[in-house]
């Protein structure tokens, strides 16, 4: 038995380990079938039911699906209707009707949790995205607070992929294949189609969503770096099967379904399933168990898979080879020991857009306006960098600066090629940082004809003129 991070209150959950493993598990003895998949009779007198999460013709390395034994099938319900109420803040179609698109950097302060009694649906809304959950292509980020745990309901998303980043309070998190407890500084993928319930063990609770459209998350090539390193596979964790099998009149299932929530009655609750096989799994993973590279004589290194501190835990490939559709990428604690080097964030125009976000401590690159619970975006070639502060205190160490290890801090990015579009209540939100551009405003210039550098970084006098 796995003990959860944080786990204080005796809310412990049982783990199977691996990443993109064919899974199986029982929650009573002999409840999976063997030797085949559908038998006319499944042990218990349960149904079988497959979820598919790739195309039955997908190559064979990239299917995905799972076959659950329960006690009723999930078709068991009435029919959908729209919800009421309704929620105005989802967004998975972005297009000039539902949002817009700026090159200005952006910055949120953390979200207040509501005072209102508000669970993890109600909780949720949009920040920006690109692309169509209808064409299979694309993604959205969210952010949640809530107060309340869901009750007598149970959340589907049919759009896509969630990657959920807990910033405050734990989530306590029911699904089809068992339960997943998630603590800050975890992360939990789940994948589209499964049923799921969020209870909040902590009370009031806020934190960050990534969701693909027509892709799943997948470990990134390590190229040169070689068979180790970055996440591994062994510390992703799924769950093992549990059931509930008494009578639940009202029960709702709330599904989101072409970014609307749609509700529909059942008499029982949907994790009534006793065993599962599969590939196709939600799963959580600890980010402090990252083992990142960097450079270790000079320079930063590039932002990329194979070099740098920055370095993908999962990403979402897109059709073209090398590009990500959304990289959920963190900033874990890690060394700095780069010799004549400026060693903070590089200033940068990136043809990918960054979103980011700040679990706990601090950010490098910012001394200060980035707290834990807010977040960033920086689209598609926007300049971005260390604040001024940063910068001056940086370059006043010049060659003095000692090995350093950076600590108690996880920040992390959603970084996608395609260009997001920001929703209009994002924008318009009390949140929004309107002076963010101040923090570089103050970069002076230092340049100066008197001198050149040298390797060591110090001046020499110079011939050059500056007519």
């Amino acid at each position: 038995m796995e003990k959860p991070a944080g786990d204080d209150s005796g809310l412990w959950a049982e783990y199977q380990s691996g990443f993109g493993n064919h899974f199986s598990s029982e929650a009573l003895p002999g409840a999976l079938p063997t030797e085949q998949n559908n038998p006319l009779l499944c042990p218990y007198g349960l149904y079988a039911e497959q979820i598919s999460g790739t195309a039955f013709t997908a190559p064979r390395k990239q299917n995905q699906r799972s076959w659950l034994y329960r006690i009723k099938p999930s078709v068991t319900h009435e029919p959908f209707h729209p919800r009421v109420p309704g929620h105005k803040h989802l967004v998975s179609e972005f297009n000039q009707l539902t949002s817009s698109a700026t090159p200005t950097q952006l910055r949120w302060k953390p979200a207040d949790v509501p005072d209102a009694p508000t669970d993890f649906i109600d909780g949720l809304y949009t920040i920006c995205g690109a692309g169509s959950s209808f064409l299979r292509h694309g993604y959205a980020i969210h952010m949640y607070a809530a107060n309340k745990s869901m009750e007598g309901c149970a959340f589907c998303n049919a759009d896509g992929d969630f990657l959920i980043v807990p910033q405050k309070g734990r989530l306590l998190i029911t699904t089809e294949c068992g339960k997943l407890q998630v603590s800050p500084g975890e992360m939990v993928v789940l994948p589209q189609g499964f049923r799921f319930a969020i209870n909040l063990p902590d009370g009031p609770s806020r934190g960050y969503v990534a969701e693909v459209f027509g892709t799943h998350f997948q470990l990134p090539e390590l190229g040169p770096i070689g068979a180790n390193g970055l996440a591994s596979p062994r510390d992703f964790l799924a769950p093992t099967a549990w059931f509930e099998e008494s009578f639940h009149p009202g029960y709702t299932i709330v599904q989101k379904f072409g970014g609307q929530l749609f509700a529909a009655k059942q008499n029982f609750s949907p994790f009534n399933v006793v065993a599962w096989h599969g590939n196709y799994v939600p799963y959580k993973y600890d980010l402090i168990k990252f083992c990142p590279y960097n450079t270790v004589l000079v320079d930063h290194g590039d932002p990329s898979i194979n070099t740098g501190s920055l370095t993908p835990v999962l990403t979402a490939p897109s059709d073209k080879l090398g590009v990500a559709l959304l990289d959920f990428v963190i900033f874990p604690p890690r060394w700095l020991v780069a010799e004549h080097t400026f060693r903070p964030p590089y200033y940068h125009r990136n043809c990918m857009s960054e979103f980011m976000g700040l679990i706990y401590g601090t950010y490098e690159a910012k001394a200060d306006g980035f707290l834990p619970g807010g977040a960033s975006l920086h689209s598609c070639m926007t300049p971005h960098g260390p604040d001024t502060k940063t910068y001056e205190a940086t370059i006043a160490r010049a060659e003095d600066a000692e090995p350093c290890r950076i600590s108690g801090t996880m920040a992390f990015m959603f970084e996608s090629s395609l260009v997001p579009r920001i929703c209009p209540w994002a924008l318009e939100s009390p949140n929004v940082d309107a002076d963010y551009y101040q923090c570089w405003i103050g970069l002076k210039s230092h340049f100066s004809c008197n001198g050149r550098p040298e390797v060591n970084g110090s001046f020499t006098p110079s011939s050059a003129s500056c007519d």
